[in-house]
């Protein structure tokens, strides 16, 4: 309010020399808290409205106001306003520096206006440099529209405008960006190593323009995935002496680090010791931080070894990385290797400290507590003297094998000060009550909470009730549970998203569906504490619960209320529809997810191929004939039956007892069915009233008897190298290039000979079925 009322003043013809020192303050001030549109508007009223204010307006003071407004970032609104000033204070009057940064932010949102300001500048001045130039040619990189980038470099020639190293850098850039003009982009790069050896030479580029541009050539070519490009440059190092070799090594093994390809990194790092370099600190840590989080201890190790010898020291969270991979690998001499080197290092006391305790929690993968020991001896040997994080740990990793006798042993003695200066916390208290509701001991843990824990002084906090909320619940004990979150809210514990996650689990676990429910809309949802978790714990209940529909609806209530759900919450239903055979739902579902601006992901593509398996599984495949069949198979709660020889689905009669008389649903005839009698080769379907004659199924005979369904198959000759696959579950062969997976048909899947060769269905089924 304060602001406006002054601006209100400001902008009146009443001031014939405004205070701009305030006004540019002021216009700061708007920009920064991101209202540039009023901004720019208070700075049009001022000076479209007083020409007493445009006139005392010097060049220096208008081109700072437009240097303020361009931090805002919106460029479309600058543009605009300058075309509307340009009656009063002419364009020219604009510095070159402000026209360079305006073009910049233009190609990033509109390259059509950065165009348009590049020919006003031909027309009223500043005349376009080299540098206004570039920034466009980076906008067309971006996009990849190389035709359009050539055109404009090829214009610069025309207006007298050199370029130099850096925007050649962007017009390869443009090239590289969709692998379309290789060939061009070769050629320019060799134009490119002679414009910046040229630049070296004569002196005419400053020395960060040139690593600039060697900077922006490395990251183009790690972006689009050409790193043997980036060898070949390490190797042959064509810029010569034109850029500094560590700047040049450095910046290589940063880029390809950015994109994940830590070992061409150690292979960079390889080419420079060759040469007599020695490798940045940062760069050490970077390939082997990324090697330890991406399964490539080994090789870390062995980065490792080698930087001590020329004085590297892993960062802490580097060394955490590492001893933590080596431990998942189970590499302990390697881990405690890293330990002792470190050790050997003039760190503080505080600093060893922490070092140890790093290596305690790596080592709680191995769930070997007794390693964990050996390294407190250690400690103890060493005089350095734990502390309570170094004993939480411990008692962390004997909670975690259920040796809860041997972690509370440890409490005692903290408690009787065995261990001076480690008192229990309420972490401690907090790693005793889970691993004691682990091990179902429920009332200790319940009598440690409400005991043991206000006697030391600790309060629980809302992790100490997220732990016991999850035993309960885990244990069977829902009341229990429920009387615990009872006793949180009247105690007014701020719950999280964990909190009602596992009471949400847990209620569905305990068969509370309508209590889960209840939960959500009293509880849950007024308190606006939900993410993607809790939505997951809510669709798997339902799910599970057999109350598909009811999860749907909950999504599609979601969903209007403007929740952002993630694409696990889309898989868990969509699995759901897939495992009860709802393609329809299932595919409605994955339109939803789009709908809704989510992309599937390979969880969601997998779930979908897993439904089309499943219904490839019933296609069984005649090699002779080139033919996919759907055996005989009696769904549950149909009435329909095959007749195998004329392929053919039959609705009986709901016969009788001794009845006799089934009725063929298409033809509306009745028949009567065989008579089994003993020892026949007659058998009787006693849930469908029906008698079949199945196939004969010998011994080392091609036919397979599948007893789940009562049905005889006889399988393709699955050869060793052929096209056949065989379903070991089904006991039968498939021809996968034969058949179609979607849509599957109802009784045949495709035919490989034309109308005019294909023998009659009855006789090909009898062949299929060894009928003949």
């Amino acid at each position: 309010m304060f602001a406006g009322h002054g601006l209100r003043h400001l902008s009146t013809a009443s001031f014939p020399r405004p205070d701009y020192t305030s006004f540019l303050q002021l216009i700061q001030t708007l920009c920064a808290s991101k209202r540039s549109e009023e901004a720019h508007h208070r700075l049009l009223l001022l000076l479209s409205t007083s020409s007493s204010s445009s006139s005392s307006l010097d060049q220096q003071t208008y081109n700072t106001l437009i240097s303020s407004l361009l931090k805002g970032d919106t460029p479309l609104l600058t543009l605009r306003l300058l075309l509307r000033l340009s009656h009063v204070i002419p364009l020219s009057t604009v510095f070159l520096s402000n026209y360079n940064r305006l073009t910049h932010l233009l190609s990033s949102h509109s390259l059509l206006h950065a165009h348009r300001l590049l020919f006003h500048m031909h027309l009223v001045g500043p005349s376009p440099s080299k540098a206004t130039y570039t920034t466009i040619l980076s906008g067309y990189a971006q996009i990849g529209e190389f035709h359009a980038a050539r055109q404009l470099f090829d214009e610069m020639f025309e207006y007298h405008v050199v370029p130099n190293s850096l925007t050649y850098s962007m017009l390869i850039k443009a090239a590289l960006r969709k692998r379309a003009h290789l060939s061009e982009a070769g050629e320019l790069m060799r134009n490119f190593w002679q414009e910046v050896r040229i630049e070296k030479e004569e002196g005419k580029e400053a020395k960060y323009v040139r690593n600039g541009a060697f900077a922006n050539i490395i990251q183009c070519l790690c972006h689009d995935g050409l790193f043997h490009e980036v060898f070949h440059m390490a190797e042959k190092m064509p810029q010569g002496n034109s850029i500094g070799e560590e700047f040049s090594y450095s910046h290589m093994i940063d880029s390809l680090c950015r994109y994940g390809q830590y070992h061409g990194a150690s292979r960079i790092m390889h080419i420079m010791k060759k040469r007599g370099l020695i490798p940045s600190m940062v760069s050490c840590n970077c390939i082997i931080h990324g090697l330890s989080l991406n399964k490539g201890c080994m090789r870390a190790y062995q980065l490792f070894k080698e930087g001590v010898s020329f004085g590297y020291t892993p960062y802490e969270p580097t060394y955490k990385a590492l001893v933590e991979s080596l431990c998942r690998e189970n590499d302990l001499a390697k881990a405690k290797d890293v330990l002792n080197l470190m050790l050997d290092k003039e760190f503080n006391m505080d600093s060893k400290k922490r070092l140890y305790n790093i290596f305690l929690g790596a080592l709680r993968v191995v769930q070997n507590p007794s390693e964990q020991l050996d390294v407190l001896l250690l400690m103890l040997q060493k005089q350095c003297q734990p502390n309570v994080v170094t004993l939480n740990t411990i008692i962390h990793g004997f909670c975690k094998v259920g040796k809860i006798t041997e972690a509370k042993k440890i409490m005692h003695d903290m408690i009787n000060g065995t261990l001076p200066s480690c008192l229990p916390d309420v972490v401690t208290f907090t790693i005793l009550i889970s691993g004691l509701f682990d091990t179902g001991q429920s009332d200790e843990a319940l009598d440690m909470l409400y005991n043991m824990v206000p006697k030391y002084n600790c309060v629980p906090n809302i992790v100490t009730y997220n732990a016991t909320l999850k035993g309960l619940f885990g244990l069977g004990k829902t009341d229990d549970a429920l009387k615990v979150f009872d006793e949180m809210i009247r105690i007014r514990v701020s719950c999280d998203t964990l909190t009602y996650t596992a009471i949400i689990e847990g209620l569905f676990q305990a068969n509370r569906v309508e209590e889960a429910r209840r939960f959500w809309d009293d509880v849950i949802w007024p308190s606006k504490i939900h993410d993607d978790h809790l939505y997951a714990a809510l669709f798997s209940g339902l799910c599970k619960s057999d109350n598909f529909e009811q999860a749907c609806h909950f999504l599609y209530e979601l969903v209007d209320s403007r929740v952002k759900l993630g694409v696990v919450n889309y898989n868990i239903l969509i699995d759901c529809a897939c495992k009860k055979g709802l393609k329809r739902e299932a595919y409605h579902l994955l339109s939803e997810m789009r709908k809704n601006g989510l992309k599937p992901d390979p969880v969601t593509w997998r779930i979908l191929d897993g439904l089309h398996h499943r219904e490839n599984l019933e296609i069984s495949t005649d090699s002779e004939e080139n033919l996919c069949f759907k055996p005989l198979k009696c769904r549950e709660n149909l009435e329909i039956v095959t007749n195998s020889e004329q392929n053919l689905c039959y609705k009986p009669l709901k016969c009788g007892e001794n009845s006799e008389i089934v009725t063929d649903s298409e033809e509306n005839l009745c028949y009567m069915p065989l008579k089994c009698g003993e020892n026949s080769e007659i058998v009787m379907d006693l849930e469908e009233n029906l008698c079949y004659k199945p196939l004969k199924c010998e011994e080392n005979s091609k036919i397979v008897t599948n007893s789940e369904e009562n049905l005889c198959y006889k399988p393709l000759k699955c050869r060793e190298n052929s096209e056949i696959v065989t379903d070991l579950e089904e006991n039968l062969c498939y021809k996968p290039s034969k058949c179609e997976v979607n849509p599957i048909e109802d009784k045949i899947c495709a035919y490989s000979k034309g109308p005019e060769e294909r023998e009659p269905l009855s006789r090909m089924a009898r062949r299929v079925f060894g009928l003949l």
